[in-house]
């Protein structure tokens, strides 16, 4: 248990050093790749020093940073200017759609024609803005024109006070309305007045990047969540890994326990059916003896027997008469050819009369012990 309790102890700190690796580098180490794996954790705890969240150099990421706002100032100001460049050639179109479907009057058209030409200058502009071909101080410029050209050819810059007067103001409002359209699609509410609508719509910007903010630190806090998460998920496994082997072994246990008692009851009945099984030959043994050996076959077997003596003193005469004849021959000599042969003949015979003897009083005694058994 105390081995267990150790282990369990040593996987909870592999996994706490691989959640720190994971928040303080875009890594996704798990406290398995921690215990495999002995230096991993070590190295990348050292490589956090000089590399961020991102895994990019903090030196880098300085640059980076100042980078990006100077690139966010220069977009900040382009995109006013891009907007109110847009909203001025659609309050145009609107004019010139509004003049189309009613006459407006002089004064009106005036203003509308000098807005489109001064308009159209200070676009023209911006395409003759010299620029240097590196001979000198020389400038090169389209058509030879240059921005007072321009500006001189157009009389209607020379009032371009009186229209900002005159138009600023309305532009102003059509940029009110639409930054109100906007700022309505965020705020639920719609029965704010004109002058708290204005307002939210210009805290409209400063809310969504306290929004983005806010939406940053909860994907960290999801994040960190998201690691304690894994780190629960390893210890649970773990510990339902641990609680598997011990059922495991306790089922082996009881399935032993119950094996052992099963044998011992399977052995007793098989030793009774064994005995059974001895008691029923026995018995057909019995009846079987019972059977053969009646009154008639035993006077039958006597018979036989006495039959078989006879037998057994003819033969024994016939013996002894053929051993006194090997006698007469081993004493006359090896002269002749014949003698050999016929030697040989009653040594075959002997032999063969000696087997049929033995034979014969084995089967005697056989049925001697039978008749015995049976009386």
């Amino acid at each position: 248990m105390d081995v267990k309790v150790s282990q369990h102890q040593l996987i909870s700190g592999l996994t706490d050093r691989a959640i720190e690796v994971n928040m303080s580098l875009p890594t996704h180490v798990t406290g398995m790749d921690t215990e495999n794996y002995a230096g991993l954790s070590d190295l990348l705890q050292s490589l956090s020093g000089h590399l961020n969240k991102d895994g990019v150099l903090k030196s880098t990421e300085k640059d980076v940073t100042q980078a990006e706002e100077n690139l966010e100032k220069a977009k900040y100001c382009y995109l006013q200017q891009h907007v109110l460049h847009h909203e001025l050639h659609e309050m145009m179109i609107d004019k010139e759609i509004s003049q189309q479907e009613r006459a407006a009057d002089l004064q009106t058209e005036k203003f509308n024609d000098a807005l489109r030409e001064c308009v159209s200058t200070a676009e023209a502009c911006s395409y003759l803005h010299p620029r240097s071909t590196g001979e000198g101080d020389q400038t090169a410029t389209l058509l030879g024109l240059t921005e007072e050209d321009l500006l001189d050819a157009n009389p209607n810059m020379k009032k371009i006070a009186v229209l900002q007067q005159h138009f600023i103001p309305q532009l102003e409002g059509r940029l009110q309305q639409k930054c109100e359209e906007v700022a309505s699609c965020h705020y639920t509410s719609s029965t704010d007045s004109d002058q708290l609508s204005f307002a939210k719509a210009t805290r409209l910007p400063d809310i969504l990047k306290e929004e983005c903010t806010k939406l940053a630190e909860e994907k960290e806090n999801s994040r960190l969540d998201k690691a304690h998460i894994t780190k629960q998920t390893w210890s649970l496994y773990h510990a339902l890994t641990e609680a598997l082997d011990i059922l495991e072994e306790l089922i082996t246990k009881h399935r032993m326990n119950i094996r052992a008692e099963k044998d011992s009851v399977t052995t007793d009945l098989l030793g009774a059916r064994c005995h059974a099984t001895q008691l029923k030959m026995r018995v057909f043994r019995a009846q079987l003896h019972c059977d053969i050996y009646r009154p008639e076959a035993v006077a039958a077997l006597k018979q036989i027997g006495s039959h078989l003596s006879r037998k057994i003193e003819d033969k024994e005469s016939e013996l002894s008469y053929l051993g006194q004849s090997l006698q007469s021959y081993q004493a006359i000599g090896m002269g002749f050819e014949e003698l050999a042969l016929e030697y040989e003949q009653l040594q075959k015979a002997l032999t063969n009369k000696k087997w049929a003897l033995t034979k014969l009083k084995q089967s005697m005694a056989d049925e001697t012990a039978n008749d015995w058994e049976e009386g």
